[in-house]
């Protein structure tokens, strides 16, 4: 009689209703606050245990410690710093960098969590991001002055609008559905060149890491020395890493200038170049020990001329490889327009990445900016053109039909 017995059916519960999500421009504003503060609390945080580690904070107070932290990440904004009548410009791009990424997350977050807007409310949430951001880096600026170190106010907030307009608007934009369908709609040869230049400016940091890595493990030893010589502990030695890694893109930057050419200058009437190299007294710096020994550049040094050409030529070819070109003429203008814009940018980036380092000879620490900039475009752009005409060709051969086989004649005997 049991078996007859219906079963008890489960009671599903019914499903409950999608919770409405806030609109974009508040997840913009939580956005803007979050990437902005969450980089600044974290450099704060390593003042702080630099401060603790080195001394056991026998010298100086809590204070001092968090405001050293806030002065780095306002350098990372090209704020500068003023510190006994010498004014720091140099911008640690390692830090730039990190505070990039949490803003272009930050604004992909936003916009994945937010009710769907139209073009209208994507700006208005940029907007916001931006404004928000730009507001943290001015307070930061004022709260740390000093009569001994004074961050300057304006450039604190001019970085803090282009860092958060270029990675938290482009992070915001990019993720919106109706600005990507717009994006998708922008003429062939636009995106190609925008890729293409994309493409030239990161195979030039590529090969700058390159040589600098590969020149500082041939001086390996006389980097040893060089920290050996500071009495590092081992707080002092992971400081020392985090600023070394904080300055490293900078360095890959010099590298792409020394592949160029023209060189850098590390101090006044000095030059790092592969035709000549002439330097003087240098501070005690690990990353130095890089740099090639004073006097006349060696015979092979001129073939690293033909980096740039070649970084130029694969960015071209990549360009029309995802765009591809009928036309040869449109084919090496695409190449042309992506080697001259990603020469632009990398000129750009080289700039920032000097600057004055401290008194006496370090003000004079980076590029001259048009001698980069002339020699840029006319190797990544004459490289870029002849590899738009050979992603030409190649689409051009892959598109010619094959020749059909000869009609066997009838009179042939088939065995």
């Amino acid at each position: 009689m049991t078996d007859l017995l219906s079963r008890p059916r489960a009671r599903t519960a019914p499903p409950s209703p999608e919770r409405p999500r806030p609109p974009l421009w508040w997840r913009a504003a939580a956005a803007g606050l979050g990437a902005s503060l969450g980089v600044l609390a974290l450099c704060m945080a390593l003042g702080l245990a630099a401060w603790f580690a080195s001394d056991a904070g026998a010298h100086g107070d809590t204070r001092d410690a968090i405001r050293v932290g806030a002065d780095a990440w306002l350098l990372a904004h090209g704020a500068g710093l003023q510190l006994s009548g010498v004014t720091v410009t140099a911008v640690p791009l390692g830090l730039t960098a990190l505070c990039l990424l949490a803003a272009v997350r930050a604004g992909r977050w936003a916009v994945r969590t937010s009710a769907e807007e139209d073009v209208a409310g994507t700006v208005l949430g940029g907007v916001v991001l931006v404004g928000l951001y730009a507001l943290v880096a001015l307070v930061t600026a004022l709260l740390a002055g000093t009569p001994e170190a004074r961050p300057g106010l304006g450039r604190a907030l001019a970085g803090g609008l282009l860092v958060s307009l270029v990675a938290g608007g482009g992070g915001l934009l990019l993720a919106s559905r109706s600005t990507r369908a717009r994006l998708g709609r922008l003429p062939a040869g636009v995106r190609a060149v925008a890729s293409g230049a994309l493409a030239a400016l990161l195979l030039m940091i590529a090969a700058g890491s390159t040589l600098t890595v590969v020149a500082l493990l041939l001086d390996l030893g006389e980097a040893a020395n060089v920290l050996s010589r500071l009495h590092p502990d081992a707080a002092g030695a992971a400081l020392y890493t985090l600023v070394v890694a904080s300055v490293a893109p900078n360095a890959a930057l010099l590298g792409g200038a020394y592949l160029l050419g023209p060189g850098f200058a590390v101090g006044t009437g000095t030059l790092v170049s592969p035709a000549t190299v002439a330097l003087g007294p240098l501070p005690a710096f690990p990353l130095l020990a890089a740099l090639p020994a004073p006097g006349a550049g060696p015979q092979w040094a001129a073939a690293l001329l033909g980096v740039p050409v070649v970084a130029g030529l694969l960015a071209g070819v990549l360009a029309g490889r995802r765009h591809p070109a009928r036309g040869y003429d449109v084919g090496a203008l695409r190449g042309l327009a992506s080697g001259v814009l990603g020469g632009a940018l990398l000129t750009g980036l080289t700039v920032l990445a000097g600057g004055t380092v401290g008194p006496g000879r370090m003000t004079d620490v980076g590029v001259v900016g048009l001698d980069v900039l002339a020699a840029a475009v006319v190797a990544l752009g004459g490289g870029g053109l002849v590899g738009g005409l050979l992603a030409t060709w190649r689409v051009r051969r892959s598109a010619e039909p094959e020749p059909e086989p000869d009609p066997e004649p009838e009179d042939t005997v088939r065995l």
